[in-house]
């Protein structure tokens, strides 16, 4: 195999709020030493800017430039065979991934989310609309040089560029645009509807409105609301973390 058979892609643009740079490196970082694998980041410049309100403790509201788009371009961009396509905030802490590599599919993903803080809190995303059409997480992609990879990422584009029309078409929201449900849109149409393959395991994630008090020692100290009341939880494994803000705080730790 070459040095450029198998990798991890990151893909970022810049916000006036965050430092998806740092973010990013620091997710690469971490996935080249726990996969054992090289890694790509590439700075996207979207011409359009896609904005959201997030929920932070303490019941805090932020509208945040959220530049996720161009992310059906990692097909184009990634200069290996196998590529893991890892968002900025995912920050791999083990090699249960790694197995991926070399697997029998050529387009795998998470179809499940596992709130690590036991809230529950993303129960509502296993379907993206009222009339049950099954959700996709674009937050950890495998997939391969392949026709039938191309094909899925493809249509990935043409969704976002027809946002409004599936919008419209599913019911759900015109606006802000979710990879979540472009992606989930075009894996179903180049599959005929079908079931294909997804990661053994629920995407490991903490919400926007729970943060990261510490990490040492492999070991995470999350703190997360319940009803009215403060808790902290340890963790260990790789952790999807929507509160970019908490995970800055602790970036050094994470890469000490």
């Amino acid at each position: 195999m070459t040095s450029l058979s198998k990798g991890v892609v990151i893909l970022y643009s810049e916000s006036a709020q965050l430092d998806y740079a740092s973010l990013s490196e620091l997710c690469a970082r971490l996935a080249e030493k726990h996969l054992n694998v090289p890694s790509t980041v590439v700075k996207l410049d979207p011409e359009q800017r896609n904005f959201r309100t997030f929920r932070y403790p303490n019941g805090e509201l932020e509208g945040t430039e959220w530049n996720n788009i161009g992310r059906y371009s990692a097909y184009e961009l990634s200069p290996y065979n196998e590529t893991l396509l890892i968002d900025s905030d995912y920050i791999v802490q083990c090699d249960a991934l790694a197995k991926y590599f070399g697997c029998d599919h050529d387009f795998v993903c998470h179809n499940s989310s596992w709130d690590v803080s036991g809230n529950d809190v993303f129960r509502h995303d296993r379907f993206m609309t009222q009339n049950w059409f099954e959700m996709r997480w674009a937050t950890v992609v495998y997939f391969k040089k392949t026709e039938r990879a191309k094909r899925i990422f493809d249509a990935w584009r043409m969704v976002y560029e027809n946002y409004a029309y599936y919008a419209e078409l599913f019911g759900f929201s015109k606006a802000p645009f979710r990879n979540d449900f472009a992606m989930s849109i075009a894996h179903q149409i180049c599959n005929g509807y079908a079931n294909t393959a997804t990661f053994d395991y629920a995407l490991p994630a903490l919400s926007s409105s729970d943060s990261v008090l510490d990490y040492a020692n492999g070991r995470w100290l999350l703190k997360y609301e319940h009803k009215e009341s403060h808790n902290v939880v340890r963790y260990t494994g790789d952790l999807h973390v929507m509160n970019k803000r908490s995970l800055l705080e602790v970036a050094d730790k994470l890469c000490a």
